[in-house]
């Protein structure tokens, strides 16, 4: 079976990180998404991409995906920003219009909406709103794109998932993109951000609901760096790396969470590193193309190394 790939972009030209991996890679991509144009709370759009860059990228053979999100400046998703769009139909319908304005003139493909943390009594409006704006981008042959957190249960009241119906939502959007990382956060204690048997659970309860060809697990290309006052921050692959050889801490598998870690020491304070490495990343791979579902989606390509893209090749 071959996996589609999905690649979010984080940035809106040549000037990053993931840019190198796109030229080299990109005859493994299916789609890229520029990752992100962000919704102000005046209906106006913030975020404007490289229409070059796009250029190139269609030349690739790419589809080119806008994602909007409703992250503020502060780096926060605001739930008053969902509650008035799926309350406000006049501001929804200028929110719809500034996004149908941007994608018709950069000449995107399908957009990809990351709109988090919605109250979760807003379930049932949240989930026409999104039937709404589907129905209108279709009517412009637009693809539709659905990124939604990972769960294993139908927690209805909870504020980062519950505003999310995981079997209206399938039967609407043309991709559910399932963010299955951050099992383990800054605010947790150390572990994996993907464990194997906690992404086999959130994607066996997911296909319950949706139709696999939908569905497009995340694959993230990072981990988290806990010292010991319990505070984290996000390291690469290769900085993982960097660090235990530095420290010269030896690298260790968890059994249980499928997951490579190290400890450290900084002077009094004692770090733990959680991070994915090729063979966590090949598992997950393997789950993707055992369960039969459409496709993978990498977060995010400044993340990524040329590993990576040569474990994923064979998939694609």
């Amino acid at each position: 079976m071959v996996l589609k790939v999905l690649g979010f972009y984080s940035g809106f030209d040549e000037r990053t990180k993931g840019y190198r991996y796109l030229r080299q890679y990109g005859c493994l991509l299916d789609e890229v998404a520029f990752f992100r144009v962000a919704i102000r709370n005046n209906g106006e759009l913030f975020g404007a991409p490289s229409r070059h860059l796009i250029n190139e990228i269609h030349k690739m053979g790419i589809k080119v995906l806008l994602t909007i999100s409703n992250l503020t400046s502060q780096g926060h998703f605001s739930t008053e920003l969902i509650s008035r769009l799926v309350r406000d139909k006049e501001f929804s319908g200028q929110v719809w219009q500034a996004i149908r304005n941007m994608m018709a003139v950069y000449k995107f493909d399908g957009i990809n909406l990351d709109l988090e943390k919605g109250v979760p009594g807003d379930r049932k409006l949240f989930t026409e709103f999104i039937r709404f704006w589907t129905i209108r981008f279709k009517q412009e042959n637009f693809l539709i794109s659905l990124d939604v957190p990972a769960k294993i249960a139908d927690e209805s009241g909870d504020i980062r998932e519950g505003v999310f119906d995981y079997k209206a939502l399938g039967k609407i959007a043309d991709q559910i993109v399932i963010m299955s990382y951050e099992e383990h956060w800054p605010g947790s204690q150390p572990g994996s951000i993907a464990s194997f048997p906690w992404v086999k659970q959130v994607l066996d309860y997911a296909l319950e609901s949706i139709p696999a060809t939908k569905i497009f697990i995340s694959i993230p290309l990072y981990g988290y760096d806990w010292n010991g006052s319990g505070r984290a921050k996000v390291v690469s692959f290769e900085r993982a790396n960097q660090i235990a050889r530095r420290f010269g801490a030896p690298l260790k598998w968890d059994s249980q969470q499928h997951s490579t870690y190290f400890t450290y020491q900084v002077r009094d304070q004692k770090h733990t590193v959680y991070f994915e490495d090729l063979l966590s990343i090949k598992e997950k791979l393997d789950l993707a193309v055992a369960k039969g579902i459409g496709g993978i989606a990498v977060w995010q390509m400044n993340l990524s190394f040329n590993q990576f893209w040569e474990v994923l090749r064979p998939y694609v």
